[in-house]
């Protein structure tokens, strides 16, 4: 099979290396992605509060997002490392060589909130430590003066922000009443480099808890994922509703916005605890730039606007840039037909959430 090379990753690797270079994976990652296959988690927590032994390509990172639908407000923290050197922002990390303090390991760590207004409570490293127990499990990350721990055991999990020795975020998170709780994906092949793989767990609660004092309610959205292959772009969407109702999409673009190829993902709609698939062929959109850009996601029976209000980039490198961004949005516009059954921001309340994209590479 003709294989197409992507203009960015040859230009770095060279046209004519790059058969060589393609074969030279497959050979190096034949026996490890044998053990990958075979390996299993007993549970959700399993993963969650784990630290891989990366081979070569090899990523884990940890995201942490709450949010208060019909309110502005929302937490965001992303921990990450990879077996390779890369710089992240301003934060040099020297792959999975690189320990923290004892017993911990050294990540990459962005953690920041709006709530009124944005405010960063981490864009360094941090060292992140990990312990399993019976009864509790404990991920805590340590920046410059900064801190954040998950405690607990599934479905109950106790997470908390402070910045400069004051608490900031405090929240106790617990299973839904309806809806998906967990789920946890093997995704064993990917079309952009076969042979490669992707494990990982995503969390869905309900929370309460408290942001500079006052009380917040809404829904969090836990994720770890472990991943060798390289990074391509992608977008994803996810937006909480007043109601509870959810959106989430996600579609990989391996060979970037010119192109039309796309790898889809996960595009439900969750509405008192049953998910339904969205139909066809859904097209992600934007205009402006910044804070004021405005997106559309379009496709069958399906109207979703959304408007801009807080924006929080990462550059990664390493011999190639990869540049992934945070939006926070509000829904302005909201229709959906599923059957005989019409939903709006009427019927759903307002709703918040998040739309990531990457672009670029991180090989």
């Amino acid at each position: 099979m003709k294989m197409h090379v992507p203009a960015k990753i040859s230009k770095i690797i060279g046209v004519s290396g790059w058969k060589g270079k393609y074969a030279q994976l497959r050979r190096k990652y034949r026996k490890f992605s044998a053990l990958f296959r075979s390996k299993s988690y007993a549970s959700p927590d399993e993963l969650f509060f784990s630290v891989e032994d990366l081979p070569p390509l090899g990523k884990e990172y940890w995201f942490l997002h709450f949010s208060a639908p019909p309110e502005k407000s929302q937490v965001i923290l992303t921990l990450g490392r990879s077996a390779e050197a890369v710089r992240v922002n301003s934060s040099p990390l020297e792959g999975v060589m690189e320990k923290g303090g004892k017993g911990s390991i050294r990540c990459a760590a962005v953690g920041w909130l709006y709530s009124g207004s944005k405010r960063v409570l981490m864009d360094s490293h941090a060292d992140v430590t990990i312990q399993k127990g019976r009864k509790e499990s404990a991920l805590e990350a340590k920046g410059r003066d900064s801190r954040v721990e998950v405690r607990g055991t599934y479905p109950n999990f106790d997470v908390s922000f402070s910045k400069g020795g004051t608490e900031i975020f405090a929240a106790k998170a617990f299973a839904p009443k309806s809806g998906l709780p967990y789920e946890m994906l093997y995704i064993l092949d990917n079309p952009l480099v076969p042979k490669l793989s992707t494990v990982l767990v995503n969390y869905y609660f309900d929370f309460k808890g408290a942001l500079y004092g006052k009380p917040i309610t809404g829904k969090a959205y836990l994720q770890k994922v472990i991943a060798v292959m390289p990074l391509a772009p992608w977008n994803w969407v996810r937006i909480n509703f007043a109601s509870g109702a959810v959106i989430d999409f996600f579609t990989g673009k391996p060979f970037g916005d010119k192109s039309e190829v796309r790898f889809a993902g996960n595009a439900y709609f969750e509405h008192e605890g049953r998910r339904v698939k969205l139909d066809g062929r859904l097209l992600l959109s934007s205009c402006m730039d910044g804070e004021s850009r405005i997106w559309l996601l379009t496709g069958k029976n399906l109207f979703l606007s959304m408007r801009t209000y807080s924006l929080q980039p990462f550059v990664m490198k390493q011999r190639t840039v990869f540049r992934y961004d945070e939006y926070l949005v509000k829904v302005t516009d909201f229709a959906y037909r599923e059957g005989g059954n019409e939903h709006s921001l009427t019927t759903l309340g307002g709703g918040t959430g998040i739309v990531e994209e990457a672009s670029g590479y991180l090989l």
